[in-house]
């Protein structure tokens, strides 16, 4: 009985044994896997916000106008380094494999074309003469190494201050004036009171022996004094001839000003410096004789801009765009990779080619009424994003991302009149720099914006394209291509959507017209958003450019005749075009 005894004990032992085997066998074939797909699918969650938290770093800083600010952004890589482990990680083989993955800058580095018809000077000719002549910002600095003092004025009253009017236009269609401003605000004021034969209470603890009648006591007391304080503002309008300008915006150029009202105060304001924000987009109208004199002679206010048809593309291929990625390596859970392109987020899964635009482009149509014709005008603001190079980091790691912006041009076209297709170099000479009308009026009758895919065959920005295509190569193009249509497709709902809400504003249903070209013949491969008022009646009809277009020179050359010509046929919109460049340095590390 003893030995049975026994026996049942150790069968027992080994049952519990091998049902704690069974138990944890079932954990690690289901539990832990389970753990893995959750901590991946949180991962690409907090991926994903820091992506859209990166964009909105960048549209922060081109906003404000904020060059060379460094932001910096930590980007955790790996599952890890985030998410726990299981309830058993005491023992490793009962956690999960973390994940990892890589980011990556401009790995896909495609081209955008921006084709314009508007409004436009060319400033690129250096004057020969130094009176009446048109300026700009880039060509005072460049050529002239000149910083020009706009005004010196001395002020002994501040609600006087500058004595005299000062105010100047410029060629931006701007109207600057510099005021003294009133403001309230509060400072601290500490007062002392001396108290004697007071008499008080004492408390019960400590007890005060012998118990004084009357004492001698001093108080410190704090009240905020109301002050009123001025400021030297530039107020800026828009230049309009009658007696109402709209107001725009205000700066302030020097706070709190304090005046010798027997000798006065001397200021100084550097047009350049201090009111100018620093970036060479501004356009100043007759340089040396107006703004010297800090008067307007509206007999020389004269405009030189013309309707003409220019494009951003510079040489062989138009600028590229840069990107920023993050490719997933998964072990639960479906692979994703993120692509940040001109202030787009994309979302792609490699393993079922499923794709979604999570953020459009950074393209906005809006209609806005205008207060002098109580009409609507259409404006379109574009923001063209490009991305410069730096290295790439992966693993499960902390990335930490410092972003800064290091140019910013608004409405301003290094490029030419000739439209050329991709891989043909335009006239040697023809490049030139080109201004965009900036007003609060119509500018501009059509814009063209044609991405196109990174393309193994462009080796060399100064030499044409080599050599063909594979397979693979183009089913990532046209991959490409019908998520940047998708994009499209999305601004123009958006739009259309905004239009329906207000009945009142009607007529903008058709400016925006988008389509996709996949040419295997040619292998030309690009998405396309054309914007002016018959864009949607005219580019499809007769079959020329369908939402899916396989005959790329049919359709290529009806948008160019249709950009060339539509300030003859198109009602103008107001376009806001920046061009800003964006970099990206990245290190490992936390923050």
């Amino acid at each position: 009985m003893k030995r049975e005894q026994a026996l049942s004990e150790v069968i027992g032992f080994l049952m519990i044994v091998s049902l704690l085997g069974i138990l944890f066998s079932m954990y690690l074939l289901y539990v832990v896997p389970i753990q893995g797909r959750d901590a991946e699918i949180s991962h690409m969650k907090y991926i994903t916000q820091e992506f859209i938290g990166l964009k909105a770093d960048i549209d922060g800083l081109i906003i404000n106008d904020k060059i060379n600010l460094p932001i910096a952004r930590s980007f955790e890589l790996g599952t890890l380094s985030s998410v726990g482990s299981g309830a058993l990680s005491i023992m490793p083989m009962s956690s999960y494999i973390e994940a990892s993955g890589t980011l990556m800058v401009n790995e896909q580095n495609d081209f955008l074309e921006v084709v314009v018809n508007g409004k436009v000077s060319n400033f690129s000719f250096v004057p020969t003469s130094t009176t009446d002549i048109n300026y700009t910002k880039y060509y005072t600095q460049k050529y002239y190494n000149y910083y020009p003092y706009l005004i010196n004025f001395t002020c002994k009253k501040p609600d006087h201050c500058p004595p005299e009017p000062i105010n100047f236009t410029t060629k931006d269609e701007r109207f600057y004036n510099i005021t003294s401003k009133k403001r309230t605000t509060y400072e601290d004021v500490f007062i002392v009171i001396n108290m004697s034969n007071i008499t008080f209470t004492p408390t019960p603890t400590p007890t005060i022996t012998p118990t004084p009648e009357y004492i001698n006591a001093t108080a410190l007391i704090r009240y905020p004094n109301k002050k009123e304080i001025y400021d030297i503002v530039l107020e800026i309008m828009d230049n309009r001839t009658d007696h109402y300008r709209e107001w725009i915006s205000e700066r302030t150029l020097v706070e709190n000003i304090t005046l010798n009202e027997t000798y006065g105060t001397n200021f100084t304001i550097n047009i350049l410096n201090d009111i100018i924000s620093n970036n060479t987009s501004q356009f100043y109208d007759f340089y040396y004789s107006n703004v010297q004199s800090t008067t307007m002679d509206p007999s020389k206010n004269l405009s030189n801009y013309k309707n003409a048809t220019i494009t951003n593309k510079n040489n062989y291929y138009p600028p590229r765009i840069g990107s920023l990625q993050y490719e997933s390596a998964n072990r639960y859970w479906v692979n994703q990779n993120l692509l940040y392109e001109m202030g787009g987020l994309f979302l792609n899964q490699p393993s079922d080619q499923g794709s979604s635009v999570m953020l459009v482009p950074s393209i906005a149509v809006t209609p806005i009424k205008n207060p002098s014709s109580d009409d609507y005008d259409l404006k379109v603001s574009i923001n063209n994003i490009r991305i410069t190079d730096t290295e790439d980091i992966s693993g499960s790691v902390s990335a930490q991302i410092f972003t800064k912006v290091d140019q910013i041009h608004h409405n301003i076209f290094n490029g030419t009149i000739e439209l050329t297709g991709f891989g043909t170099k335009p006239t040697d000479g023809s490049i030139q720099y080109y201004k965009i009308k900036e007003a609060n009026e119509p500018n501009a009758h059509a814009i063209w914006l044609q991405f196109i895919p990174d393309d193994p065959r462009v080796t060399n920005s100064n030499s044409p394209p080599t050599g063909t295509l594979t397979p693979a190569d183009k089913d990532r193009m046209i991959t490409s291509t019908e998520l940047w249509k998708r994009g499209f497709d999305q601004i123009k709902t958006i739009t259309n959507k905004t239009i329906s809400d207000d009945p009142a504003i009607g007529g903008f249903s058709g400016y925006i017209y988008s389509f996709r070209i996949e040419d295997n013949t040619q292998e030309k491969y690009s998405a396309n958003l054309i914007i002016g008022e018959k864009a949607g009646q005219e580019l499809p009809k007769g079959g020329k450019c369908t939402q899916t277009t396989y005959d790329s020179d049919t359709c290529l050359e009806a948008v160019r005749n249709y950009i060339n010509n539509a300030h003859l046929t198109e009602k103008p919109f107001i376009l806001d075009y920046t061009e800003s460049e964006v970099s990206l340095v990245m290190q490992s590390g936390a923050l």
